[in-house]
């Protein structure tokens, strides 16, 4: 049996937008340049891209952590299961995060990329006192999944019926203006009057891009739940400082932000590229920025040889 080659289809999301506003160049090699990397042998420079472009920071990786913990919670509570104690999830986690970090400390990502999380710390060997790692797990792990657990938040979704649960982190895509949108909405529910939450967990400090990314999510509930602009209501859950809830305006106005926020992304994205419809693209046209403010956390550093 035959099958078609993957194409490297234009898409978009925050995290690809966040990533070529940073940097193009960096966007260039995680986007274009790593392609096709999961079909080369070890050793080759696409491979070395492919497997580069998994890695994350400290920082992110706790937050993915989390993010997976409770992922993990609540996907197996509108299974039916009941819930974790706060104790039974903060030691799975534990279990978890040490597991996960003595991989990337043995570099084992670059033996089985999709299975061991890698970190960048890790690979060019940065000094990261012990100090440091305990305080990532005492502040940001299990801080935020304390603050979880003593939110107002947790205890709303608690009291909704577990059949009015939409999404628990799930991967999904809608169509804005002949672009696919990539979004992965954290939680969403149907309230008793009807109306759609999409919250948004953050293990960090409060961002004025958050706000845009939960605008996205207003938009692909509205098409995906087939709910007026009214109906929808959006927050963004700050986990480390207690699950304080932000309410973010998803109005008509904030919506035709949002809108065009994404608009004139997209449009900066495409004007980098040599063909439009084919999606090809070269590096010349990806330059580094004149500050060097993100290579410290870029896992691209070695390659891109600007560091």
């Amino acid at each position: 049996m035959s099958y078609e080659p993957l194409q490297n289809e234009f898409t978009w999301s925050k995290s690809r937008h966040e990533k070529f506003k940073e940097c193009p160049r960096a966007y260039y090699l995680h986007y274009y340049g790593s392609w096709g990397g999961w079909e080369q042998q070890a050793g080759s420079d696409v491979r070395e891209l492919w497997i580069l472009k998994k890695l994350s920071t400290r920082w992110q990786w706790a937050g993915s952590v989390v993010h997976s913990a409770l992922e993990e919670l609540l996907l197996r509570a509108k299974r039916g299961a009941p819930l974790r104690t706060l104790e039974e999830l903060v030691e799975r986690t534990q279990r978890r995060a040490r597991s996960q970090w003595a991989g990337s400390r043995e570099k084992g990502y670059w033996r089985d990329p999709k299975s061991v999380p890698g970190l960048v710390e890790h690979e060019y060997a940065e000094p990261v006192p012990s100090e440091e790692w305990k305080r990532l797990w005492d502040e940001v792990i299990e801080g935020s999944l304390r603050g979880f657990y003593a939110s107002d938040t947790f205890r709303a979704i608690q009291a909704v019926p577990r059949e009015q649960w939409l999404s628990v982190d799930e991967l999904d895509s809608f169509v804005f203006e002949g672009t696919k949108i990539w979004v992965a909405v954290d939680f969403a529910y149907r309230d008793g009057r009807g109306r759609v939450h999409v919250l948004d967990w953050k293990t960090g400090k409060e961002r004025g891009v958050d706000h845009v990314q939960v605008g996205i999510y207003a938009l692909y509930a509205q098409e995906k739940w087939q709910v007026p602009p009214d109906d929808v209501t959006g927050g963004l859950v700050y986990l480390a400082t207690g699950g304080e809830r932000v309410d973010v305006a998803v109005d008509a106005a904030a919506l035709d932000g949002c809108k065009e926020a994404m608009r004139s992304s997209i449009a900066g994205m495409r004007e980098r590229l040599d063909d439009v419809a084919a999606n090809e693209a070269s590096m010349a046209r990806f330059p580094m920025p004149e500050s060097r403010d993100a290579c410290r956390r870029c896992p691209f550093r070695r390659p891109c040889g600007r560091m």
